[in-house]
């Protein structure tokens, strides 16, 4: 390799924020400040546009709270440190010790993805899953390169260690691709309609059901959006079962009773999977038939969505990259997908069958692993080692001595499998598969406060 890294991964909060002066000024103090406004103004909107902000944009928005109240209060506190703030902090800190490591060229593109990624809908999630492997790998001994930044290649990030060479091309599937209705455009019509969803005096309405289906895609045009939202408020003060057709759509104004029941869903976890059950797993729904509200919104398109296409394209664009010569991985990460759901095993499956389909390619002879992680916080138990909990998919052609040597070893996955089932609980369900796996830490233990409880086992000597 012509330029290897080693990176230090701080844990201490103490530490870490002492980065973020040096961050903000590898961007610029002024359009920092300018992007920072923005997204706090939003977060602080209604909640539904609070939602997209925080949803899509909570690394910069985390980094945005922390810096304003570093500076308010002259220091962060231990008591603020969280899986949030840790994995901002370590975003910006990594940052900071890659731009002091790289070349000119290579500082002048960092620097300028930083900047571009103020301006893009992504943020900086395309820039956060080239960070969060350069800094794992370097925290698990690997001599790290990247030279996609310093254009001495097309792919993200190079590894060595004993001798054992590696290349890692990343790629960000955005939560939108595939979709028919892309999240943001929904809720920019839930927040045009705001106003429509929280009448004056809402208490008296009936709840009713606004369903909105539409032909094919959902435009991002705003007239399109216009358009829906204009039907919407015509239909509210319609009787039940009215329906009006647009030019791409038909609004029907139903019964919330119904379909949901008499008494109003305030868990959107049950609302979402019984909004799924009843229109379809790919519809979009929003609610706020509470005492104060009486209206529900849901969207839903007669195409399904179809998610393996861009991820499939995403990984042969990535083979494209990558050099033959060399065991390749291919590192995708979602940002519609929570950390814990990564280890469910109905999405472990599905991302299985989606790597096991890209080996069967030509093109993927080269490739080792796929490996799949998420663009949210999370919680470990060994915290100085940051790496997102990882779907690893083996090429069925790599055996174990091929193995030796490389990043993404089945103890490292399950490492992490196993710190996220004893520290975690699903929020899709009121117990999660992998809680009640018996191959978890969390399940034995479990098993063995039974059957003491029972006389069948002795209690350890004190």
């Amino acid at each position: 390799m012509s330029f290897a890294m080693r990176l230090p991964l701080h844990s201490d909060i103490g530490r870490l924020q002492t980065y973020l002066p040096r961050f903000v000024a590898m961007i610029g103090v002024k359009a920092w400040d300018k992007r920072a406004t923005a997204l706090l103004q939003q977060a602080r909107g209604t909640a539904f546009q609070s939602y997209v902000v925080e949803r899509y944009h909570w690394l910069e928005l985390e980094l945005a709270y922390l810096r304003r109240w570093r500076q308010k209060a002259g220091g962060l506190s231990p008591r603020m440190e969280s899986a949030a703030s840790t994995s901002a902090l370590r975003f910006a800190a990594t940052c900071v010790e890659i731009d002091a490591r790289l070349n000119p060229r290579g500082r002048a593109e960092l620097r300028g993805r930083l900047r571009d990624a103020l301006k893009s809908d992504g943020g900086f999630a395309p820039l956060y899953i080239e960070v969060l492997h350069a800094a794992a790998l370097s925290s698990h001994g690997f001599e790290i390169d990247l030279p996609d930044l310093e254009k001495s290649a097309r792919y993200d990030v190079e590894g060595e260690r004993n001798g054992t060479v590696f290349t890692i091309e990343c790629k960000h599937i955005s939560a939108d691709a595939g979709r028919r209705i892309h999240q943001k455009d929904f809720y920019r019509i839930i927040h045009e309609l705001f106003d429509t969803l929280v009448p004056p005096g809402s208490a008296r309405a009936v709840p009713a059901i606004i369903l909105i289906t539409l032909d094919d895609r959902l435009p991002a045009a705003d007239a399109s959006r216009r358009a829906i939202a204009g039907a919407v408020r015509q239909i509210v003060n319609e009787p039940l079962e009215t329906r009006v057709r647009g030019a791409f759509f038909e609004v029907a104004k139903l019964s919330y009773a119904a379909n949901f029941g008499f008494d109003p869903i305030t868990d959107r976890t049950i609302f979402r999977e019984r909004a799924q059950e009843l229109f379809g797993a790919n519809c979009h729904a929003v609610t706020t038939a509470d005492q104060y509200a009486g209206l529900t919104i849901v969207m839903r398109s007669l195409v399904e969505d179809d998610h393996t296409k861009p991820q499939l394209e995403a990984l042969k664009a990535a083979a494209r990259q990558l050099p033959t010569d060399k065991t390749a991985f291919v590192a995708v990460q979602f940002d519609d997908l929570d950390f814990s759901e990564l280890l469910y095993p109905h999405v472990a499956e599905r991302l299985q069958m989606v790597a096991n389909y890209f080996f069967a390619t030509r093109d993927s002879a080269h490739i080792g692993a796929v490996v799949f992680s998420a663009y949210r916080p999370s919680r470990r138990i060994d915290p100085v080692n940051e790496w997102n909990p990882l779907v690893v998919c083996w090429n069925p052609a790599f055996n174990e001595e091929f193995k030796t040597g490389l990043p993404f070893q089945s103890e490292i996955d399950m490492q992490i499998a196993r710190s996220i089932s004893d520290t975690t609980r699903s929020r899709r369900a009121t117990r999660a598969e992998f809680n009640r796996s018996p191959s978890s830490a969390s399940y034995r233990r479990r098993a063995v406060r039974r059957r003491r409880q029972r006389g069948q086992l002795a209690r350890r000597p004190s």
